[in-house]
């Protein structure tokens, strides 16, 4: 079964290079792959020029797509734009531009963002998605969207069902009970056949942040896969260097701060000289996320 490997954390941490680095290794050893930002910083592009709201193979077995808001709302459109004005029209003088206003409700946005990855799952086109997610608080406000949208669509459909004996028009329950089967497909996705990674650097407000999301999606039923620290400065590359040592040590409390407080296995990038932009320095990263541990599992 095709799999979704979510890459989350604070915004800056190098979320979109571990996601990068991870889906050209598993492309690389041979499984069809398909990278999704849905980050809307859109930093994909600095690592695969050209990238946009089309999916685009930039490597064998590697597709790339940003999502971006566009994207999305025309992909609800395309699916229930049609059906969702029909029933409004029976109900109500309204004109199509109504579609324009429904685009704002809550919840709305993030249900087609995340029926994209459904959607790419059940293709039978990929082995794994791999999944660059927006900072912590965008993607905490994804997850509780979803959980809330099906709250709200299955007392909709109790409260037209009540309501039905007085209404004429289009029977809006198709759609709202299409909506609510897609809802509950979407958490099943993310309760059973996604596993995250958190991204930090050895720093106080990345690390409080990162320790908060693992327990966000481990309530969320979302499996915790690895937890990277990124940045990690080497203790010994400035001896004398009386900032870059204290540097260090600030580095090293908050690094065991991260150990400590993550329950999956921890994984540490160094600090570069030069971003790993290139497929080489991004498979040299991606050996280092996915080696066995040696010693201390969380080491």
């Amino acid at each position: 079964m095709a799999t979704v490997r979510l890459v989350a954390g604070k915004g800056g941490v190098g979320k979109t290079t571990v996601a990068s680095a991870l889906a050209l290794h598993a492309a690389g050893r041979g499984e069809r792959v398909l990278l999704v930002s849905t980050d809307p910083t859109g930093a994909l592009g600095q690592i695969f020029p050209g990238v946009g709201d089309e999916v685009r193979e930039v490597a064998p077995g590697l597709e790339v797509v940003e999502l971006t808001r566009r994207a999305v709302l025309a992909r609800w459109r395309e699916r229930f734009g049609e059906e969702v004005y029909r029933v409004l029209r029976s109900l109500l003088p309204v004109e199509r531009d109504v579609l324009d206003y429904l685009e704002g409700v809550p919840g709305l946005e993030e249900e087609f963002l995340l029926s994209y990855l459904l959607d790419a799952l059940d293709s039978g086109r990929y082995d794994r998605v791999v999944w660059d997610a927006a900072p912590t608080a965008g993607t905490l406000a994804l997850l509780e969207a979803q959980a809330l949208f099906y709250d709200h669509l299955t007392q909709a459909h109790r409260l037209y069902l009540k309501l039905q004996g007085y209404l004429k028009g289009a029977d809006p329950t198709p759609l709202i009970e299409g909506w609510r089967a897609l809802t509950g497909r979407i958490l099943a996705m993310l309760r059973e056949r996604t596993r995250a990674w958190v991204v930090a650097q050895p720093e106080r407000l990345p690390v409080v942040q990162g320790l908060g999301l693992m327990a966000a999606l481990d309530r969320f039923g979302i499996a915790l896969e690895r937890a990277v620290l990124n940045r990690v400065l080497p203790e010994d590359a400035c001896p004398g260097c009386a900032f870059y040592e204290a540097k260090a040590r600030e580095q090293r409390r908050w690094a065991r701060r991260w150990r400590e407080g993550s329950p999956v296995p921890v994984r540490e990038l160094p600090e570069f000289a030069a971003a790993p932009l290139e497929p080489r320095a991004l498979e040299a990263v991606a050996r280092r996320l996915v080696a066995e541990p040696k010693g201390d599992p969380r080491a």
